[in-house]
């Protein structure tokens, strides 16, 4: 799943790009691992040969946000911006002296110029449609392509208007198959990082949290974040990081946060399969089956499938180990049809 990191010059987005990857990035794309205490004591009880964890793949290579007196988005923001899952607006709302920025701090202005900016590329994509439609001659038969086309986009029309993004509208699976085909960026999922100066960690303004609840009270997760303290905490030995994080009021680092929050809005749940040879954290779309989860594995084992064998994490952890779980009888055997929860442990049986 890949997440586009965008935001105004001197916003953060590097910093906390590189703070996320915790010193492995590689370039300006990297896979993150998404933070999981689950998957570590899994590991630790296992001990395995390797270990897999699941990531989402930030990109830092987007073209940064343009100031006042040009375009906001250069083509090649929109067009990388299309390619991406879900986009990772950091904000900026510090001040300081050795980062010059085009006006005054104010995140809640440039959040909303953005937003704005998203709606308006998408706007003007629905009335260049509905322009060529009303031209086609097939528009006016019910159940041509075109004809639900202009009706989805007569339906989408009215709420970009009047400033809703197409995430927060409720479609119709033929809807949603439409806008997809057009790779709306309002309809992909957004976060939202509001970059803050070490000295607001603990005192962030009130306007800002109020902004941060008004956003989740729309769907969209925020947060208030500082890149300069995450990539400080990134750059320490593990085994300073508690102390560290204490020092600051924080029981874990607020990139951890932001990533479990993209995992979450980009619709993924986490099964596991615990070998010695190699225990692994899979992404899995949530309502997915069996069926879909064995498919992640592999192709070949899901042809084969006959059934999985589930233990869910709770159950685990109350044991022991898987070896307790299974004596203690805490295995069920499911079919094809199952649909996976959030933390099973699988291993599914198949005909190789």
């Amino acid at each position: 799943m890949k997440v586009g990191l965008i935001g105004f010059q001197s916003a953060g987005k590097s910093t906390l790009y590189h703070a996320a990857a915790r010193g492995q990035a590689k370039g300006d794309v990297t896979a993150v691992p998404v933070p999981d205490p689950r998957f570590d004591q899994i590991v630790q009880q296992v001990q395995p040969k390797k270990i897999t964890p699941a990531t989402v793949i930030f990109h830092d290579n987007l073209d940064d946000l343009q100031g006042s007196g040009s375009k906001m988005l250069s083509q090649k923001l929109l067009d990388d911006a299309r390619r991406m899952d879900l986009l990772l607006h950091v904000v900026r709302a510090f001040d300081s002296p050795t980062a010059p920025y085009h006006e005054p701090i104010d995140p809640i202005r440039d959040q909303n110029k953005v937003d704005d900016e998203l709606l308006l590329a998408d706007l003007q994509i629905v009335e260049s449609r509905l322009e060529k439609l009303t031209k086609s001659q097939t528009v006016k038969n019910p159940g041509s392509p075109d004809y639900l086309e202009k009706a989805c986009f007569d339906r989408i029309r009215e709420p970009l208007e009047s400033g809703t993004p197409l995430r927060a509208l409720e479609l119709s699976d033929e809807d949603q198959t439409i806008v997809r085909n057009f790779q709306f960026l309002t309809a992909k999922q957004m976060v939202i990082a509001f970059n803050v100066g070490e000295n607001e960690l603990t005192s962030t303004p009130d306007r800002l949290l109020s902004r941060i609840e008004e956003l989740k009270a729309k769907g969209t997760q925020a947060f208030v974040v500082s890149a300069s303290v995450e990539a400080e905490i990134a750059d320490l030995d593990p085994s300073d990081q508690p102390e560290f994080l204490k020092s600051l009021g924080l029981t874990e680092p607020a990139s951890n946060r932001i990533i479990r929050a993209i995992y979450d809005a980009l619709g993924l749940i986490t099964f596991f399969t615990a070998g010695e040879n190699e225990t692994r954290a899979w992404p899995l779309r949530r309502g997915s089956n069996a069926l879909k989860a064995a498919s992640t594995i592999h192709t070949d084992i899901a042809r084969g499938f006959i059934r999985a064998e589930i233990v869910h994490y709770n159950e685990y952890l109350a044991a022991g180990s898987l070896d307790a779980a299974y004596s203690a009888g805490k295995m069920s055997l499911e079919g094809k049809e199952y649909v996976v929860q959030d933390g099973d442990l699988m291993h599914i049986r198949n005909k190789s």
